[in-house]
């Protein structure tokens, strides 16, 4: 893992630069259609914006995760830096020190797994560590979800694609009232228009019994993309081994992984020594306006991961 000093900001007269984790080559090496004119157009496209100075690494990101299409990019785009400025309880005040997400760290784990399964996708991983409901602060835990990702993203670059692994054990009814619907609705706009991963699947273990509640408050947000990667568990972990291997897990699932109190402090630890770069990505985005020019459609390249923006009507 890289030290946090490389997001450090690199300063002229008006502006810096936020560097990440990797380098635009080490994309490229990954990625060849990643070329100087998508990465110049898309660069254009977010000054045109208020955004003068993306890191190309992050316009990578995009840009492989819509499978360069130029317009699927920039509306994943729009989605990201829109809902960044626009949705405080999920994008501001990410730095894991606040006494706030201290608490949610205790109550969640949240984490990307180190080892990747057989295709490269890597796996994020959920589960209650205190299962109080009271204890439970729905938006806080979203907000330290995303900023898994993102610190996935920062060290990692372009991945062949992102599964999420989420343990319901200690999950209760009780929870429920716990969530909000408006919250929900954002975080699936947020997953399926504006995350720059390619997501292949949701493996939901020990999925409880009271699931069809759960669906009915999660499933008119979702499309049916979405819908299908679902795949729920109700027996043994082992149901979860085609997909995920035991090498891949910790051994609190029968894997070759240390525990999972083991690797969320080591991850606890990662998200700290990012929360420079959290910080100066939150600062980034701040003068984002969508509204100033219209997507443009000079460039085409293949096919886009998400066919259709989602409604953003209130619930």
């Amino acid at each position: 893992m890289k030290a946090a000093a490389v997001s450090l900001r690199h300063r002229t007269t008006n502006f810096f630069i936020m560097k990440l984790g990797h380098t635009i080559s080490d994309s490229r090496r990954k990625c060849p259609e990643l070329t100087d004119e998508l990465l110049e157009v898309l660069q254009n496209w977010a000054k045109e914006r208020g955004l003068p100075h993306i890191p190309e690494e992050q316009l990578a990101l995009f840009a492989y995760s819509c499978y360069f299409d130029l317009q699927a990019t920039e509306r994943c785009m729009d989605v990201y830096y829109r809902m960044r400025t626009t949705i405080p309880e999920f994008f501001s005040n990410r730095d894991p020190r606040l006494k706030y997400l201290q608490h949610s760290l205790k109550v969640s784990v949240l984490m990307t797994l180190p080892k990747p399964d057989q295709n490269g996708y890597r796996i994020i991983f959920h589960r209650l560590a205190d299962t109080r409901p009271l204890q439970y602060v729905f938006n806080d835990t979203i907000k330290l979800l995303l900023m898994s990702i993102d610190a996935s993203l920062y060290t990692d670059g372009c991945s062949p694609g992102y599964v999420f692994l989420l343990d319901m054990h200690g999950v209760r009814l009780s929870h429920l009232p716990k969530l909000s619907i408006n919250s929900i609705r954002r975080f699936f706009e947020y997953i399926q228009e504006g995350m720059p991963v390619r997501l292949k699947a949701v493996y939901v273990l020990n999925a409880v019994w009271f699931m069809d509640k759960v669906l009915a408050f999660i499933k008119p947000f979702m499309k049916r993309e979405l819908y299908d990667m679902l795949h729920l568990y109700t027996g043994d972990v082992s149901d979860v081994y085609p997909h995920v291997p035991p090498e891949c897990l910790p051994k609190d699932f029968g894997g070759e992984l240390d525990c999972i109190a083991n690797l969320h402090e080591l991850h606890c630890v990662k998200l700290d020594e990012l929360r420079n770069y959290f910080r100066e990505e939150e600062s980034l985005f701040h003068n984002y306006s969508s509204s100033k020019t219209k997507i443009s459609n000079n460039l085409q390249i293949t096919t886009s991961n998400l066919e259709e923006d989602q409604n953003d009507d209130d619930t």
